[in-house]
């Protein structure tokens, strides 16, 4: 898969620098022929000196990223919880309306946009790749279940708000790895019914799929919300399903709310509940887990550095190196613009090497990714 990206705005390499103030920064890159855009937000108190979680953020069917961080306002956990927020752009679907191709519509490669996405900000920030995460309200909330069938190498947990799956996908979907789930959704959404249609799994349906992807049989425990607003219409409550499991299924059924994100006030269609904050909640749910959740040893060694460069810095026309691993690994050069330059698979441990003489003076980064951890390494072009 190749990719060229750049960055609109100024932005901070993950190395050694720490943003001293809150920032957008918006994007854009070539991914499978389509131009696909994006915006990062980087909070409050990111340091590059420690790594950041990522959550995805994905808007609605007509709807765009900049909406999207509107309604949910989920930037202002991310500057006290310290996470990065992406809030990247659908494409336009034959009506001309923003969408995610999540199971359905005209053959746009989502899931590889975001996973190049994924590298872009990886290239770009310090970030903990076992805690990336992603949500999103109604065609984000289904995209968000589409990842968890086909990138759950990379996404740690999702949540989805009043989006369910497509039934086509229901079917196909079965990843390898289990992953924490948290769905919201309305009992009297008309957009995306509460007890699904024709082209979308109902809730007790999407709930159903995980828990027993998860492996999940014990009963659930339920607890309600206090109705601190008595004038939307709506109560809410919490079902759990989680005993002896690290990969929980939680579902909030808002009763009698609607299609909309609760705790943002905005009616998008129907009840909008108020007697919680659907993004406080996303966050307190994404918090708990990690793409690993074996012991601290195994995570520990994970983490580790695993790529050695060998030979002077800065280098001549070949890029050296040693790695202490056996699987696949890939290896991506991108530029101080954010352009990736340079891609190649290798499958083997030990000296390996990658040839630079078509690149021109200057300093780049080469970003070494597995399926579960990533290095990235400073070099100068001589």
């Amino acid at each position: 898969m190749k990719y060229y990206s750049f960055l609109i705005t100024a932005l901070w390499f993950g190395l050694g620098v720490t943003a001293s103030m809150a920032q957008n920064v918006t994007g854009n890159f070539v991914h499978d022929g389509l131009t696909r855009s994006y915006t990062i937000y980087i909070p409050a108190n990111y340091n590059a000196a420690n790594e950041h979680p990522i959550v995805f953020n994905l808007h609605g069917y007509t709807s765009n990223g900049t909406a999207q961080a509107s309604l949910t306002k989920m930037n202002a956990i991310a500057d006290t919880a310290g996470f990065i927020v992406a809030y990247p752009e659908g494409t336009l679907d034959n009506s001309s309306q923003p969408y995610w191709n999540s199971g359905y519509g005209t053959g746009v490669d989502d899931i590889g946009f975001i996973d190049a996405l994924i590298d872009t900000i990886v290239a770009n920030y310090t970030v903990d790749l076992q805690r990336v995460y992603s949500t999103g309200l109604s065609n984000g909330g289904i995209m968000s279940n589409t990842l968890a069938c086909a990138l759950n190498h990379r996404i740690a947990a999702i949540a989805g708000v009043a989006g369910t799956m497509s039934v086509a996908q229901n079917a196909a979907c079965s990843p390898n790895n289990k992953i924490p789930v948290l769905h919201i959704h309305g009992t009297s959404d008309i957009v995306v019914p509460y007890a699904g249609n024709a082209a979308l799994l109902g809730v007790n349906a999407l709930v159903a799929h995980w828990r027993t992807h998860n492996g999940l049989t014990s009963a659930s425990s339920s607890t309600s919300f206090s109705n601190t607003n008595l004038l939307d219409g709506s109560t809410a409550d919490l079902i759990r399903y989680e005993t002896g499991s690290n990969y929980p299924v939680h579902l909030i059924r808002v009763n009698n709310g609607g299609h909309s994100w609760p705790g943002s006030g905005v009616i998008v269609s129907g009840n909008t509940n108020m007697d919680f904050d659907a993004s406080l909640e996303i966050w307190k749910f994404f918090s708990q887990y990690s793409l690993i959740t074996t012991t601290s040893k195994i995570e520990e060694t994970q983490r580790s550095i695993w790529v050695h460069v060998m030979g002077a810095n800065p280098v001549q026309d070949e890029l050296q190196w040693q790695t202490s691993i056996t699987n696949n690994y890939k290896l991506s050069i991108y530029n101080i613009l954010g352009e990736a330059l340079f891609q190649q698979e290798f499958n083997r441990s030990g000296v390996a090497s990658a040839k630079l003489a078509n690149l021109p003076t200057g300093t780049y980064l080469a970003v070494y990714t597995t399926n579960n951890k990533v290095q990235t390494l400073k070099f100068i072009k001589a």
